[in-house]
């Protein structure tokens, strides 16, 4: 963003004062939609003001809006870039000036006679405080991006933003943002959700060249924005203009060191290496009036790791064609389209091998297992300027994902044997050549219709519209072979009574799983919101959202609908000075959050989930491992038989949507070297959240305390035998009575808190957040933050981090009472204390060098074990907080390593004749090679395996790139 720009001096006693703290006054979130920006300003001492024309250079618009008797105007839905604005009266042209416009922001401008003497400033010109935003986050574009070691994909851009921390890597790649699981988080590229709604983990994943400008919202955001209790990811892509533009780049990835072993994974042996290839071109189809930007991206990624006990090596590669399309079509000047398309399907084809850890010898191939993810995406949108004062969108999109896992092996069963060491550690040995224990087919697919209008009453500023998604998935999950056989041949695992069952002691359990269906959940929501300029130098934004979702079992029945969920958004900005160079600003709001798809699969499926238990003798087994010379069965559990379950035995009547509230208070300064200050506060509170929870000691305590048990109804079946502790699971909210259908007895029953015996479901979080900006003066510049922040109570939220465990909404933590024993206290996602700091110095001979640094306290430990009295939490094995049966609360052991990492870059460019360009660059991650601790084991079984190392920080890697431009 370099230009010379003038800096005006004296505002808070000129007449230009007045009217900047007016023009000021406008908010990124209010002012613009979630993919353009807008330029509000006053025109001061001139007369007979008859317009101001606004020409985009680049594409050769021109818009004209008439000025306010009070001298305001306005441009809004402009896409951003440079624009230049012209102030005319019956003379012609009085004032010219160039304005940048950013994603989702207000620029300010005041034109005309100032009346103010004006000095002149070459560089960066000095930013003045956006005085009606109350969000948090940040906004960077792809140029600013290409100045700093950051990692080529979206996650890493989001650990940029204070509040963002980096979730387990059982999850993935993914963050958690302001205290938030990694699962709430939703994603947006030009107005289309990409967010993955099976389970919330992911999104979409596109190049860094599609990419314009990244907008990451930790809070605060407005009434226009939901689905959300984590934050926002706003990307918008790349766009053509009249000039004809060429361009391709090549990057690799490698890493050069490995991180230690862990007692089950040879770390030593990992090898990493990733090629990026991208062409792209730009420019006009019709000059002034249609416009292209086209990108394909070959990526091609092969990994190896091994196990030291599993006996077990991988060799993957995954490969991706993405392509991509923007199209912008200018019908008139007020009047455009847009299209985006792009397609993201990629597959990863992950090999099994034979592996002797001692000998480090590869052996026999099993097989592969083939991971098919990505899809076709699209949205269309139409942008009106109906009117100077009213402006209306409409977009329509959809997108789709693969998520089918299926391998060369998938007709041979599942088998392993439980053994156990003499130090009593528990040893799992996968047997035959299976390699791909679920086999999962199936896709996701979401349509989306979204409808936005905007009326300009000067000092208000009413924006109202709706949005509908209808997502669906289809799944189609089967064991590998259709069985998991578990051989337990000295009687360690499945515990058989030996007079009884299995006079040998040795026996097998026999699991049968499948589930499938199609699958619905439909969400809908609108909002009316207005922002009130009140003064100069104060403004007051009131919105109101309301949304409802319905989800459907395999039938296409709706088994829980949830509507009404009005969720108020309150926020004020005030100017001390009028100065427009701080603000002190308040917010306050609730959020709601959709029931993940991933709970219709699970708990409204057609789900087959049956234990059988077999006498063995012990020794013989097939030629695919499994168990041969089965004797007789002694005991059967069936979780699911294959039916679609009555939805009315699956909800809480009772039941309220899943929602939490935020407060926010802060204050930012501008000094007059353009230096930004920031100071925030910000407190989150879960009041509401929803589980799966086990009702059959409430039922058995109710059926029992009434005596209404109609045992006859049941073959004859006390209430103890049918409500064998796993028999219902319900969505409810945790600590709150249930009126729920028990379909042995036909009848709707109301259950007690004391009954269900299970705490309220508790997140908290609070923050304090110190930031400072030096923005680019062409020579360096820097970002850098401080964040305390505290995550407590006894749910981590939609998943869950102890045990990673990613069936959202639907993990252990409220299965049975017992399990919440000592679960109050600081939460997975509590990162203590923050460091962030990044920046780039650019050298006079063209060299740049920049820097990426954080620095943070590592995560709460805890010790897991079986529960001594809750005989049903006992069967869920180490979930409980008790370790050799003493409680011991969560997050009480203390922490993992405290972690920091330094990546570094250089780039140089080389320039040749005819607006040609070369960069040549270099990025080092992890840079010292650090090898912080990240994730330990946390079952306290066995005391020799208790805290053992199992993650490591990522490995020194580093990335080369050679990148050619013609302009």
């Amino acid at each position: 963003m370099s230009s010379t720009r003038n800096l005006r001096q004296n505002l808070a006693r000129s007449a230009l004062a007045l009217a900047i703290g007016a023009a000021t006054l406008s908010s990124q979130t209010v002012f613009a939609d979630e993919t353009t920006g807008a330029i509000r300003g006053a025109v001061v001492n001139v007369e007979n003001v008859t317009k101001v024309t606004l020409t985009d250079p680049e594409r050769g618009i021109t818009r004209d809006v008439s000025v306010s008797a009070d001298g305001k105007f306005r441009f809004g839905s402009l896409n951003p870039g440079k624009y230049q604005l012209q102030v005319l009266n019956a003379d012609g042209v009085v004032d010219t000036q160039m304005v940048q416009v950013g994603l989702g922001g207000t620029t300010s401008i005041t034109m005309g006679d100032t009346g103010v003497e004006e000095v002149t400033v070459t560089g960066e010109r000095i930013s003045q405080v956006d005085v009606g935003i109350a969000e948090s986050g940040l906004v960077i574009s792809a140029d600013e991006l290409m100045e700093l070691p950051v990692a080529r994909e979206l996650t890493a851009v989001t650990l940029l933003a204070p509040g963002v921390s980096r979730g387990d890597s059982a999850f993935g790649n993914n963050t958690s943002f302001s205290g938030a699981s990694v699962a709430e988080n939703v994603s947006y590229v030009n107005g289309l959700n990409t967010t993955n709604f099976r389970n919330g983990l992911g999104f979409s994943e596109v190049p860094f060249e599609f990419y314009e400008n990244i907008q990451v919202k930790t809070g605060g955001y407005s009434a226009k924005f939901g689905r959300s209790t984590g934050g926002v990811m706003n990307a918008t892509t790349k766009s053509g203009t009249n000039d004809f533009k060429f361009g391709t780049n090549l990057y690799f990835d490698t890493d050069v060191d490995t991180a230690p072993n862990t007692r089950t994974a040879f770390n030593e042996k990992d090898a990493r290496d990733e090629t990026n290839t991208n062409v792209y071109a730009s420019g006009a189809l019709i000059e002034d009036r249609l416009f292209f930007y086209a990108l394909y991206n070959r990526s091609v990624e092969d990994q190896e790791y091994y196990g030291r006990i599993s006996g077990l090596g991988y060799q993957s590669s995954r490969e991706t064609d993405f392509w991509g399309v923007k199209l912008d079509g200018y019908i008139t000047e007020d009047h455009r389209v847009e299209l985006t398309a792009f397609s993201d399907e990629r597959e990863t084809i992950e090999g099994q091998y034979d592996y002797d850890s001692d000998t480090d010898t590869l052996g026999d191939k099993y097989g592969n297992t083939y991971y098919e993810r990505g899809g076709m995406n699209w949205i269309a949108t139409y942008v009106g300027n109906l009117t100077d004062t009213l402006e209306l969108k409409v977009s329509y999109g959809e997108s789709e994902q693969n998520r089918t896992t299926v391998s060369d092996a998938d007709m041979l069963p599942v088998v392993y044997e439980y053994t156990e060491n003499a130090a009593g550690e528990a040893i799992w040995t996968p047997m035959g050549n299976w390699t791909n224990f679920l086999v999962e087919k199936g896709d996701d697919a979401r349509e989306m219709m979204r409808v936005d209008l905007a009326w300009d009453l000067n000092d208000h500023f009413i924006e109202v519209g709706l949005d509908q998604e209808t997502n669906t998935s289809f799944a189609d999950n089967n064991l590998s072979g259709g069985v998991y056989w578990l051989r337990d041949p000295d009687n360690l695992y499945n515990e058989c009574d030996i007079a009884s069952e299995c006079p040998s002691g040795a026996n097998v359990r026999r699991r049968t799983y499948s589930v499938g269906g199609n699958f619905e959940v439909v969400s809908s929501a609108f909002y009316i919101q207005d922002t009130w300029r009140v003064s100069d130098n104060l403004e007051l934004q009131a919105g109101l959202r309301n949304e409802t979702f319905e989800n459907k079992n395999a039938e296409g029945a709706a088994f829980i609908e949830v509507d009404n969920q009005w969720a108020p958004r309150l926020s004020a900005v005030w100017d001390p000075t009028g100065a427009g160079n701080q603000k002190v600003f308040a917010n306050w709001g609730m959020y709601y959050l959709p029931i993940a798809s991933n709970t219709n699969v699970r708990l409204a499926g057609g789900e087959t989930y049956i234990h059988d238990y077999f006498d063995w003798d012990g020794d013989c087994v097939n030629a695919d491992t499994t168990p041969c010379n089965v004797g007789d069965q002694y005991d059967q559990v069936v979780y699911a038989d294959g039916s679609v379950p009555d939805t009315r035995g699956l909800v809480d009547t009772n039941i309220e949507p899943m929602y939490q509230s935020e407060f926010i208070l802060g204050y930012e300064y501008v000094m007059q070297n353009g230096m930004q200050l920031g100071v925030k506060g910000m407190y989150r509170d879960l009041k509401v959240s929803i589980e799966d929870v086990a009702i059959d000691a409430a039922v058995i305590d109710y059926y029992n305390s009434n005596g209404t048990w109609d045992a006859a109804a049941v073959g004859g079946a006390p209430v103890e035998d049918v409500f064998d502790g796993f028999h219902q699971y319900v969505l409810t909210n945790p600590g709150n009575a249930m009126g729920i259908y028990i379909e042995e007895m036909d009848e709707f029953i109301n259950l007690t808190a004391d009954q269900l015996n299970y705490p309220e479901a508790k997140r908290q979080y609070g923050a304090l957040e110190f930031t400072f900006k030096r923005p680019f003066d062409g020579k360096w510049a820097m970002d850098a933050s401080y964040t305390w922040g505290h995550s407590w109570g006894n749910s981590e939220g939609y998943v869950r981090s102890d045990n990673g465990q990613d069936d959202a909404g639907l993990t252990t933590n409220f299965d049975q009472p017992g399990l919440l024993d000592g679960g109050y206290g600081n939460l997975p996602n509590d990162r203590r204390h923050t460091v962030k700091a990044y920046g780039h110095y650019k050298l006079d001979m063209g060299l740049s060098l920049g820097a990426n640094f954080m620095w943070q306290t590592g995560r709460p430990l805890n010790c897991f074990g079986e529960h001594p009295t809750d005989l049903f939490a006992q069967d869920y094995g180490d979930e409980s907080f008790y370790c050799d049966g003493q409680l011991v609360r969560r997050g009480s052991v203390g922490r993992t390593q405290n972690y920091w990492n330094l990546d570094l870059s250089a780039q140089y460019p080389v320039e040749f004749g005819n607006n040609q360009k070369l960069l040549l660059s270099l990025d080092v991650f992890n840079a010292l090679n650090n090898d912080t601790i990240t994730e330990v084991n946390e079952s306290g079984l066995n005391p020799a395996t208790y805290l053992e190392p199992l993650v490591y920080q990522a490995p020194r890697s580093i990335r080369l790139g050679v990148r050619y431009d013609f302009n």
